[in-house]
C-alpha cells in the first residue's frame, strides 16, 4: 500500500499529517506556498511516491438530503441540473452524492463545495508532482474497519455540531445541532449502535474517533475531487478488462456449442432421412404382422368350436335337395341349435331330420310357394 499524505481544509487554514510522520503541521488563512511546504514537510520522500488525500472541513460544506422518483432516468444529470438551486454558493462547485434506492424512490445524500476555497490548493499540490487520490468530506477520514457493518454516528465539533449517521460506511443523514448535545439526547433521538467524537472527553460516553482513525480505511465515497486531476484507476481497467474477457469467452463458448448442436441436428437429420425408408418398411411389416396375428385369433377361435363345423357338414349332406338354411344359432346357455331355411319337399326334410341328432320340426309356414321350417337341435 502506498503512504500517503492527508490534508485537512478548515476555515482556519490546512493540517498537514502523513501515515509515516507522527508531527502534523498546521498553515493558517490565507494558505500560501501550500505547495513548497508539503515538499518540505514530506522530505526525505519523494512526492512521486505519495498520494495525497485532501479532506474538507463539514462547516465549508453544504449537505442537503433529499428524494428522487424512481422513474429518475439519469441521477447524475437530475442532480446537475438542480445543483445551483440547492447550494448557496457562487461560481463553479465540486459536488458528488451516494444513492441508495428504497419502494419510495432514491434517497439522495449530496455534498457540495465551492472551487473557488479548494482548487488552488489541489493546484499547489498537484505542481509539485503529487499524486491526488481524493477529495472527501471530512467524515470520510472515519470510514474504516472498525465501523463495518455497524449502525453508527459521528459526533463532529463546530460552531454548529453536526451529527452524522452512517449505516456500514454509507451516509444516511446529517444534522445540524445548535448546541453541544449530550450522548442521552442523542442516543434517545437516533437508533445507532454506538456514537464517536473526536477527541471524546473521558466520561462523556461517546467513543474517542481517533480509534477509527487507526484502523485500516474503507474505500471511500463522495470523492468530489476534478476529473483533470484524477489519475487513471488501472485496477478498475484491470477488472474491467478482465469483465470484457470473460463475456467474450461466455459468449465464444455459447456459439460453440449452438455450433456443437447444429452439427448434431445435421447428423441427426441425415441419419433420419437415410432411415426413413427402412421406417416405413418396418410399420408396413407390423401392419401385416398385426393382420396375420387377427387372423390366427380368428382361427383358433373357430378351432375351439371344431363341433360346430362338423355339424354344418353333416347338415350340408342330410338336407334334401332344394333345402337351404337361411339362419342358424346357438344358445349360449343351452348349446340349442335354432336352424331356419326353406324346402321344397317338407315330408322329406322331416324324414332325414333323426340324422341329425335330437332334433324337432318346431314350426313351418307358407310363403311364396316355399315351406319355411324352424328345427330346433337339442345340445344335451
Amino acid at each position: 500500500m502506498r503512504e500517503r499524505v492527508e490534508i485537512l481544509i478548515r476555515q482556519d487554514g490546512v493540517h498537514i499529517s502523513s501515515s509515516f510522520k507522527q508531527e502534523t503541521e498546521f498553515i493558517v488563512q490565507p494558505v500560501a506556498e501550500l505547495g513548497s511546504r508539503l515538499v518540505r514537510y514530506c522530505t526525505p520522500k519523494s512526492p512521486a511516491g505519495l498520494d495525497v488525500l485532501f479532506y474538507i472541513a463539514e462547516d465549508l460544506l453544504f449537505f442537503k438530503k433529499f428524494t428522487l422518483p424512481l422513474k429518475t432516468a439519469d441521477l447524475k444529470e437530475a442532480i446537475s441540473y438542480q445543483l445551483e438551486m440547492f447550494a448557496p454558493f457562487d461560481g463553479k462547485m465540486l459536488h458528488n452524492f451516494t444513492a441508495v434506492r428504497d419502494k419510495q424512490g432514491y434517497n439522495v445524500c449530496l455534498y457540495v463545495a465551492s472551487e473557488e476555497a479548494v482548487v488552488p490548493l489541489l493546484d499547489e499540490a498537484a505542481a509539485q508532482g503529487f499524486q491526488l487520490a481524493g477529495l472527501f468530506p471530512e467524515s470520510q477520514r472515519f470510514v474504516t474497519r472498525l465501523c463495518k457493518k455497524k449502525q453508527w454516528a459521528l459526533l463532529m465539533p463546530g460552531r454548529f455540531p453536526k451529527l452524522l449517521l452512517f449505516s456500514d460506511k454509507k451516509i444516511k443523514d446529517r444534522l445540524l445541532c445548535y448546541n453541544e448535545p449530550t450522548l442521552e439526547e442523542l442516543t434517545a433521538a437516533n437508533d445507532v449502535e454506538v456514537i464517536y467524537k473526536p477527541t471524546a472527553r473521558e466520561g462523556s460516553g461517546f467513543q474517542d474517533a481517533d480509534q477509527l482513525l487507526a484502523e485500516k480505511p474503507l474505500h471511500k465515497e463522495l470523492n468530489l475531487l476534478p476529473p483533470s486531476y484524477r489519475r487513471p484507476d488501472y485496477l478498475r481497467y484491470a477488472l474491467l478488462g478482465l469483465c470484457l474477457l470473460n463475456m467474450l469467452a461466455l459468449v465464444a463458448a455459447g456459439a460453440l456449442k449452438e455450433y456443437n448442436v447444429l452439427t448434431i441436428l445435421k447428423r441427426v437429420d441425415a441419419e433420419i432421412e437415410t432411415l426413413q425408408p427402412n421406417v416405413k418398411e418396418v410399420e408396413q411389416l407390423r401392419i401385416k404382422e398385426k393382420q396375420l396375428a387377427d387372423t390366427i385369433g380368428r382361427i383358433e377361435a373357430i378351432g375351439e368350436n371344431f363341433d360346430i363345423i362338423r355339424f354344418l357338414d353333416k347338415a350340408t349332406k342330410s338336407l334334401p335337395e332344394n333345402s337351404y338354411l337361411d339362419q342358424i344359432r346357438m344358445d349360449e346357455k343351452t348349446g340349442d341349435l335354432q336352424l331356419q331355411g326353406y324346402t321344397e319337399d317338407i315330408g322329406a326334410l322331416t324324414a332325414k331330420l333323426d340324422a341329425l341328432g335330437n332334433a324337432k320340426l318346431k314350426s313351418t309356414s307358407r310363403r311364396k310357394n316355399q315351406t319355411y321350417f324352424h328345427v330346433e337341435i337339442s345340445g344335451r
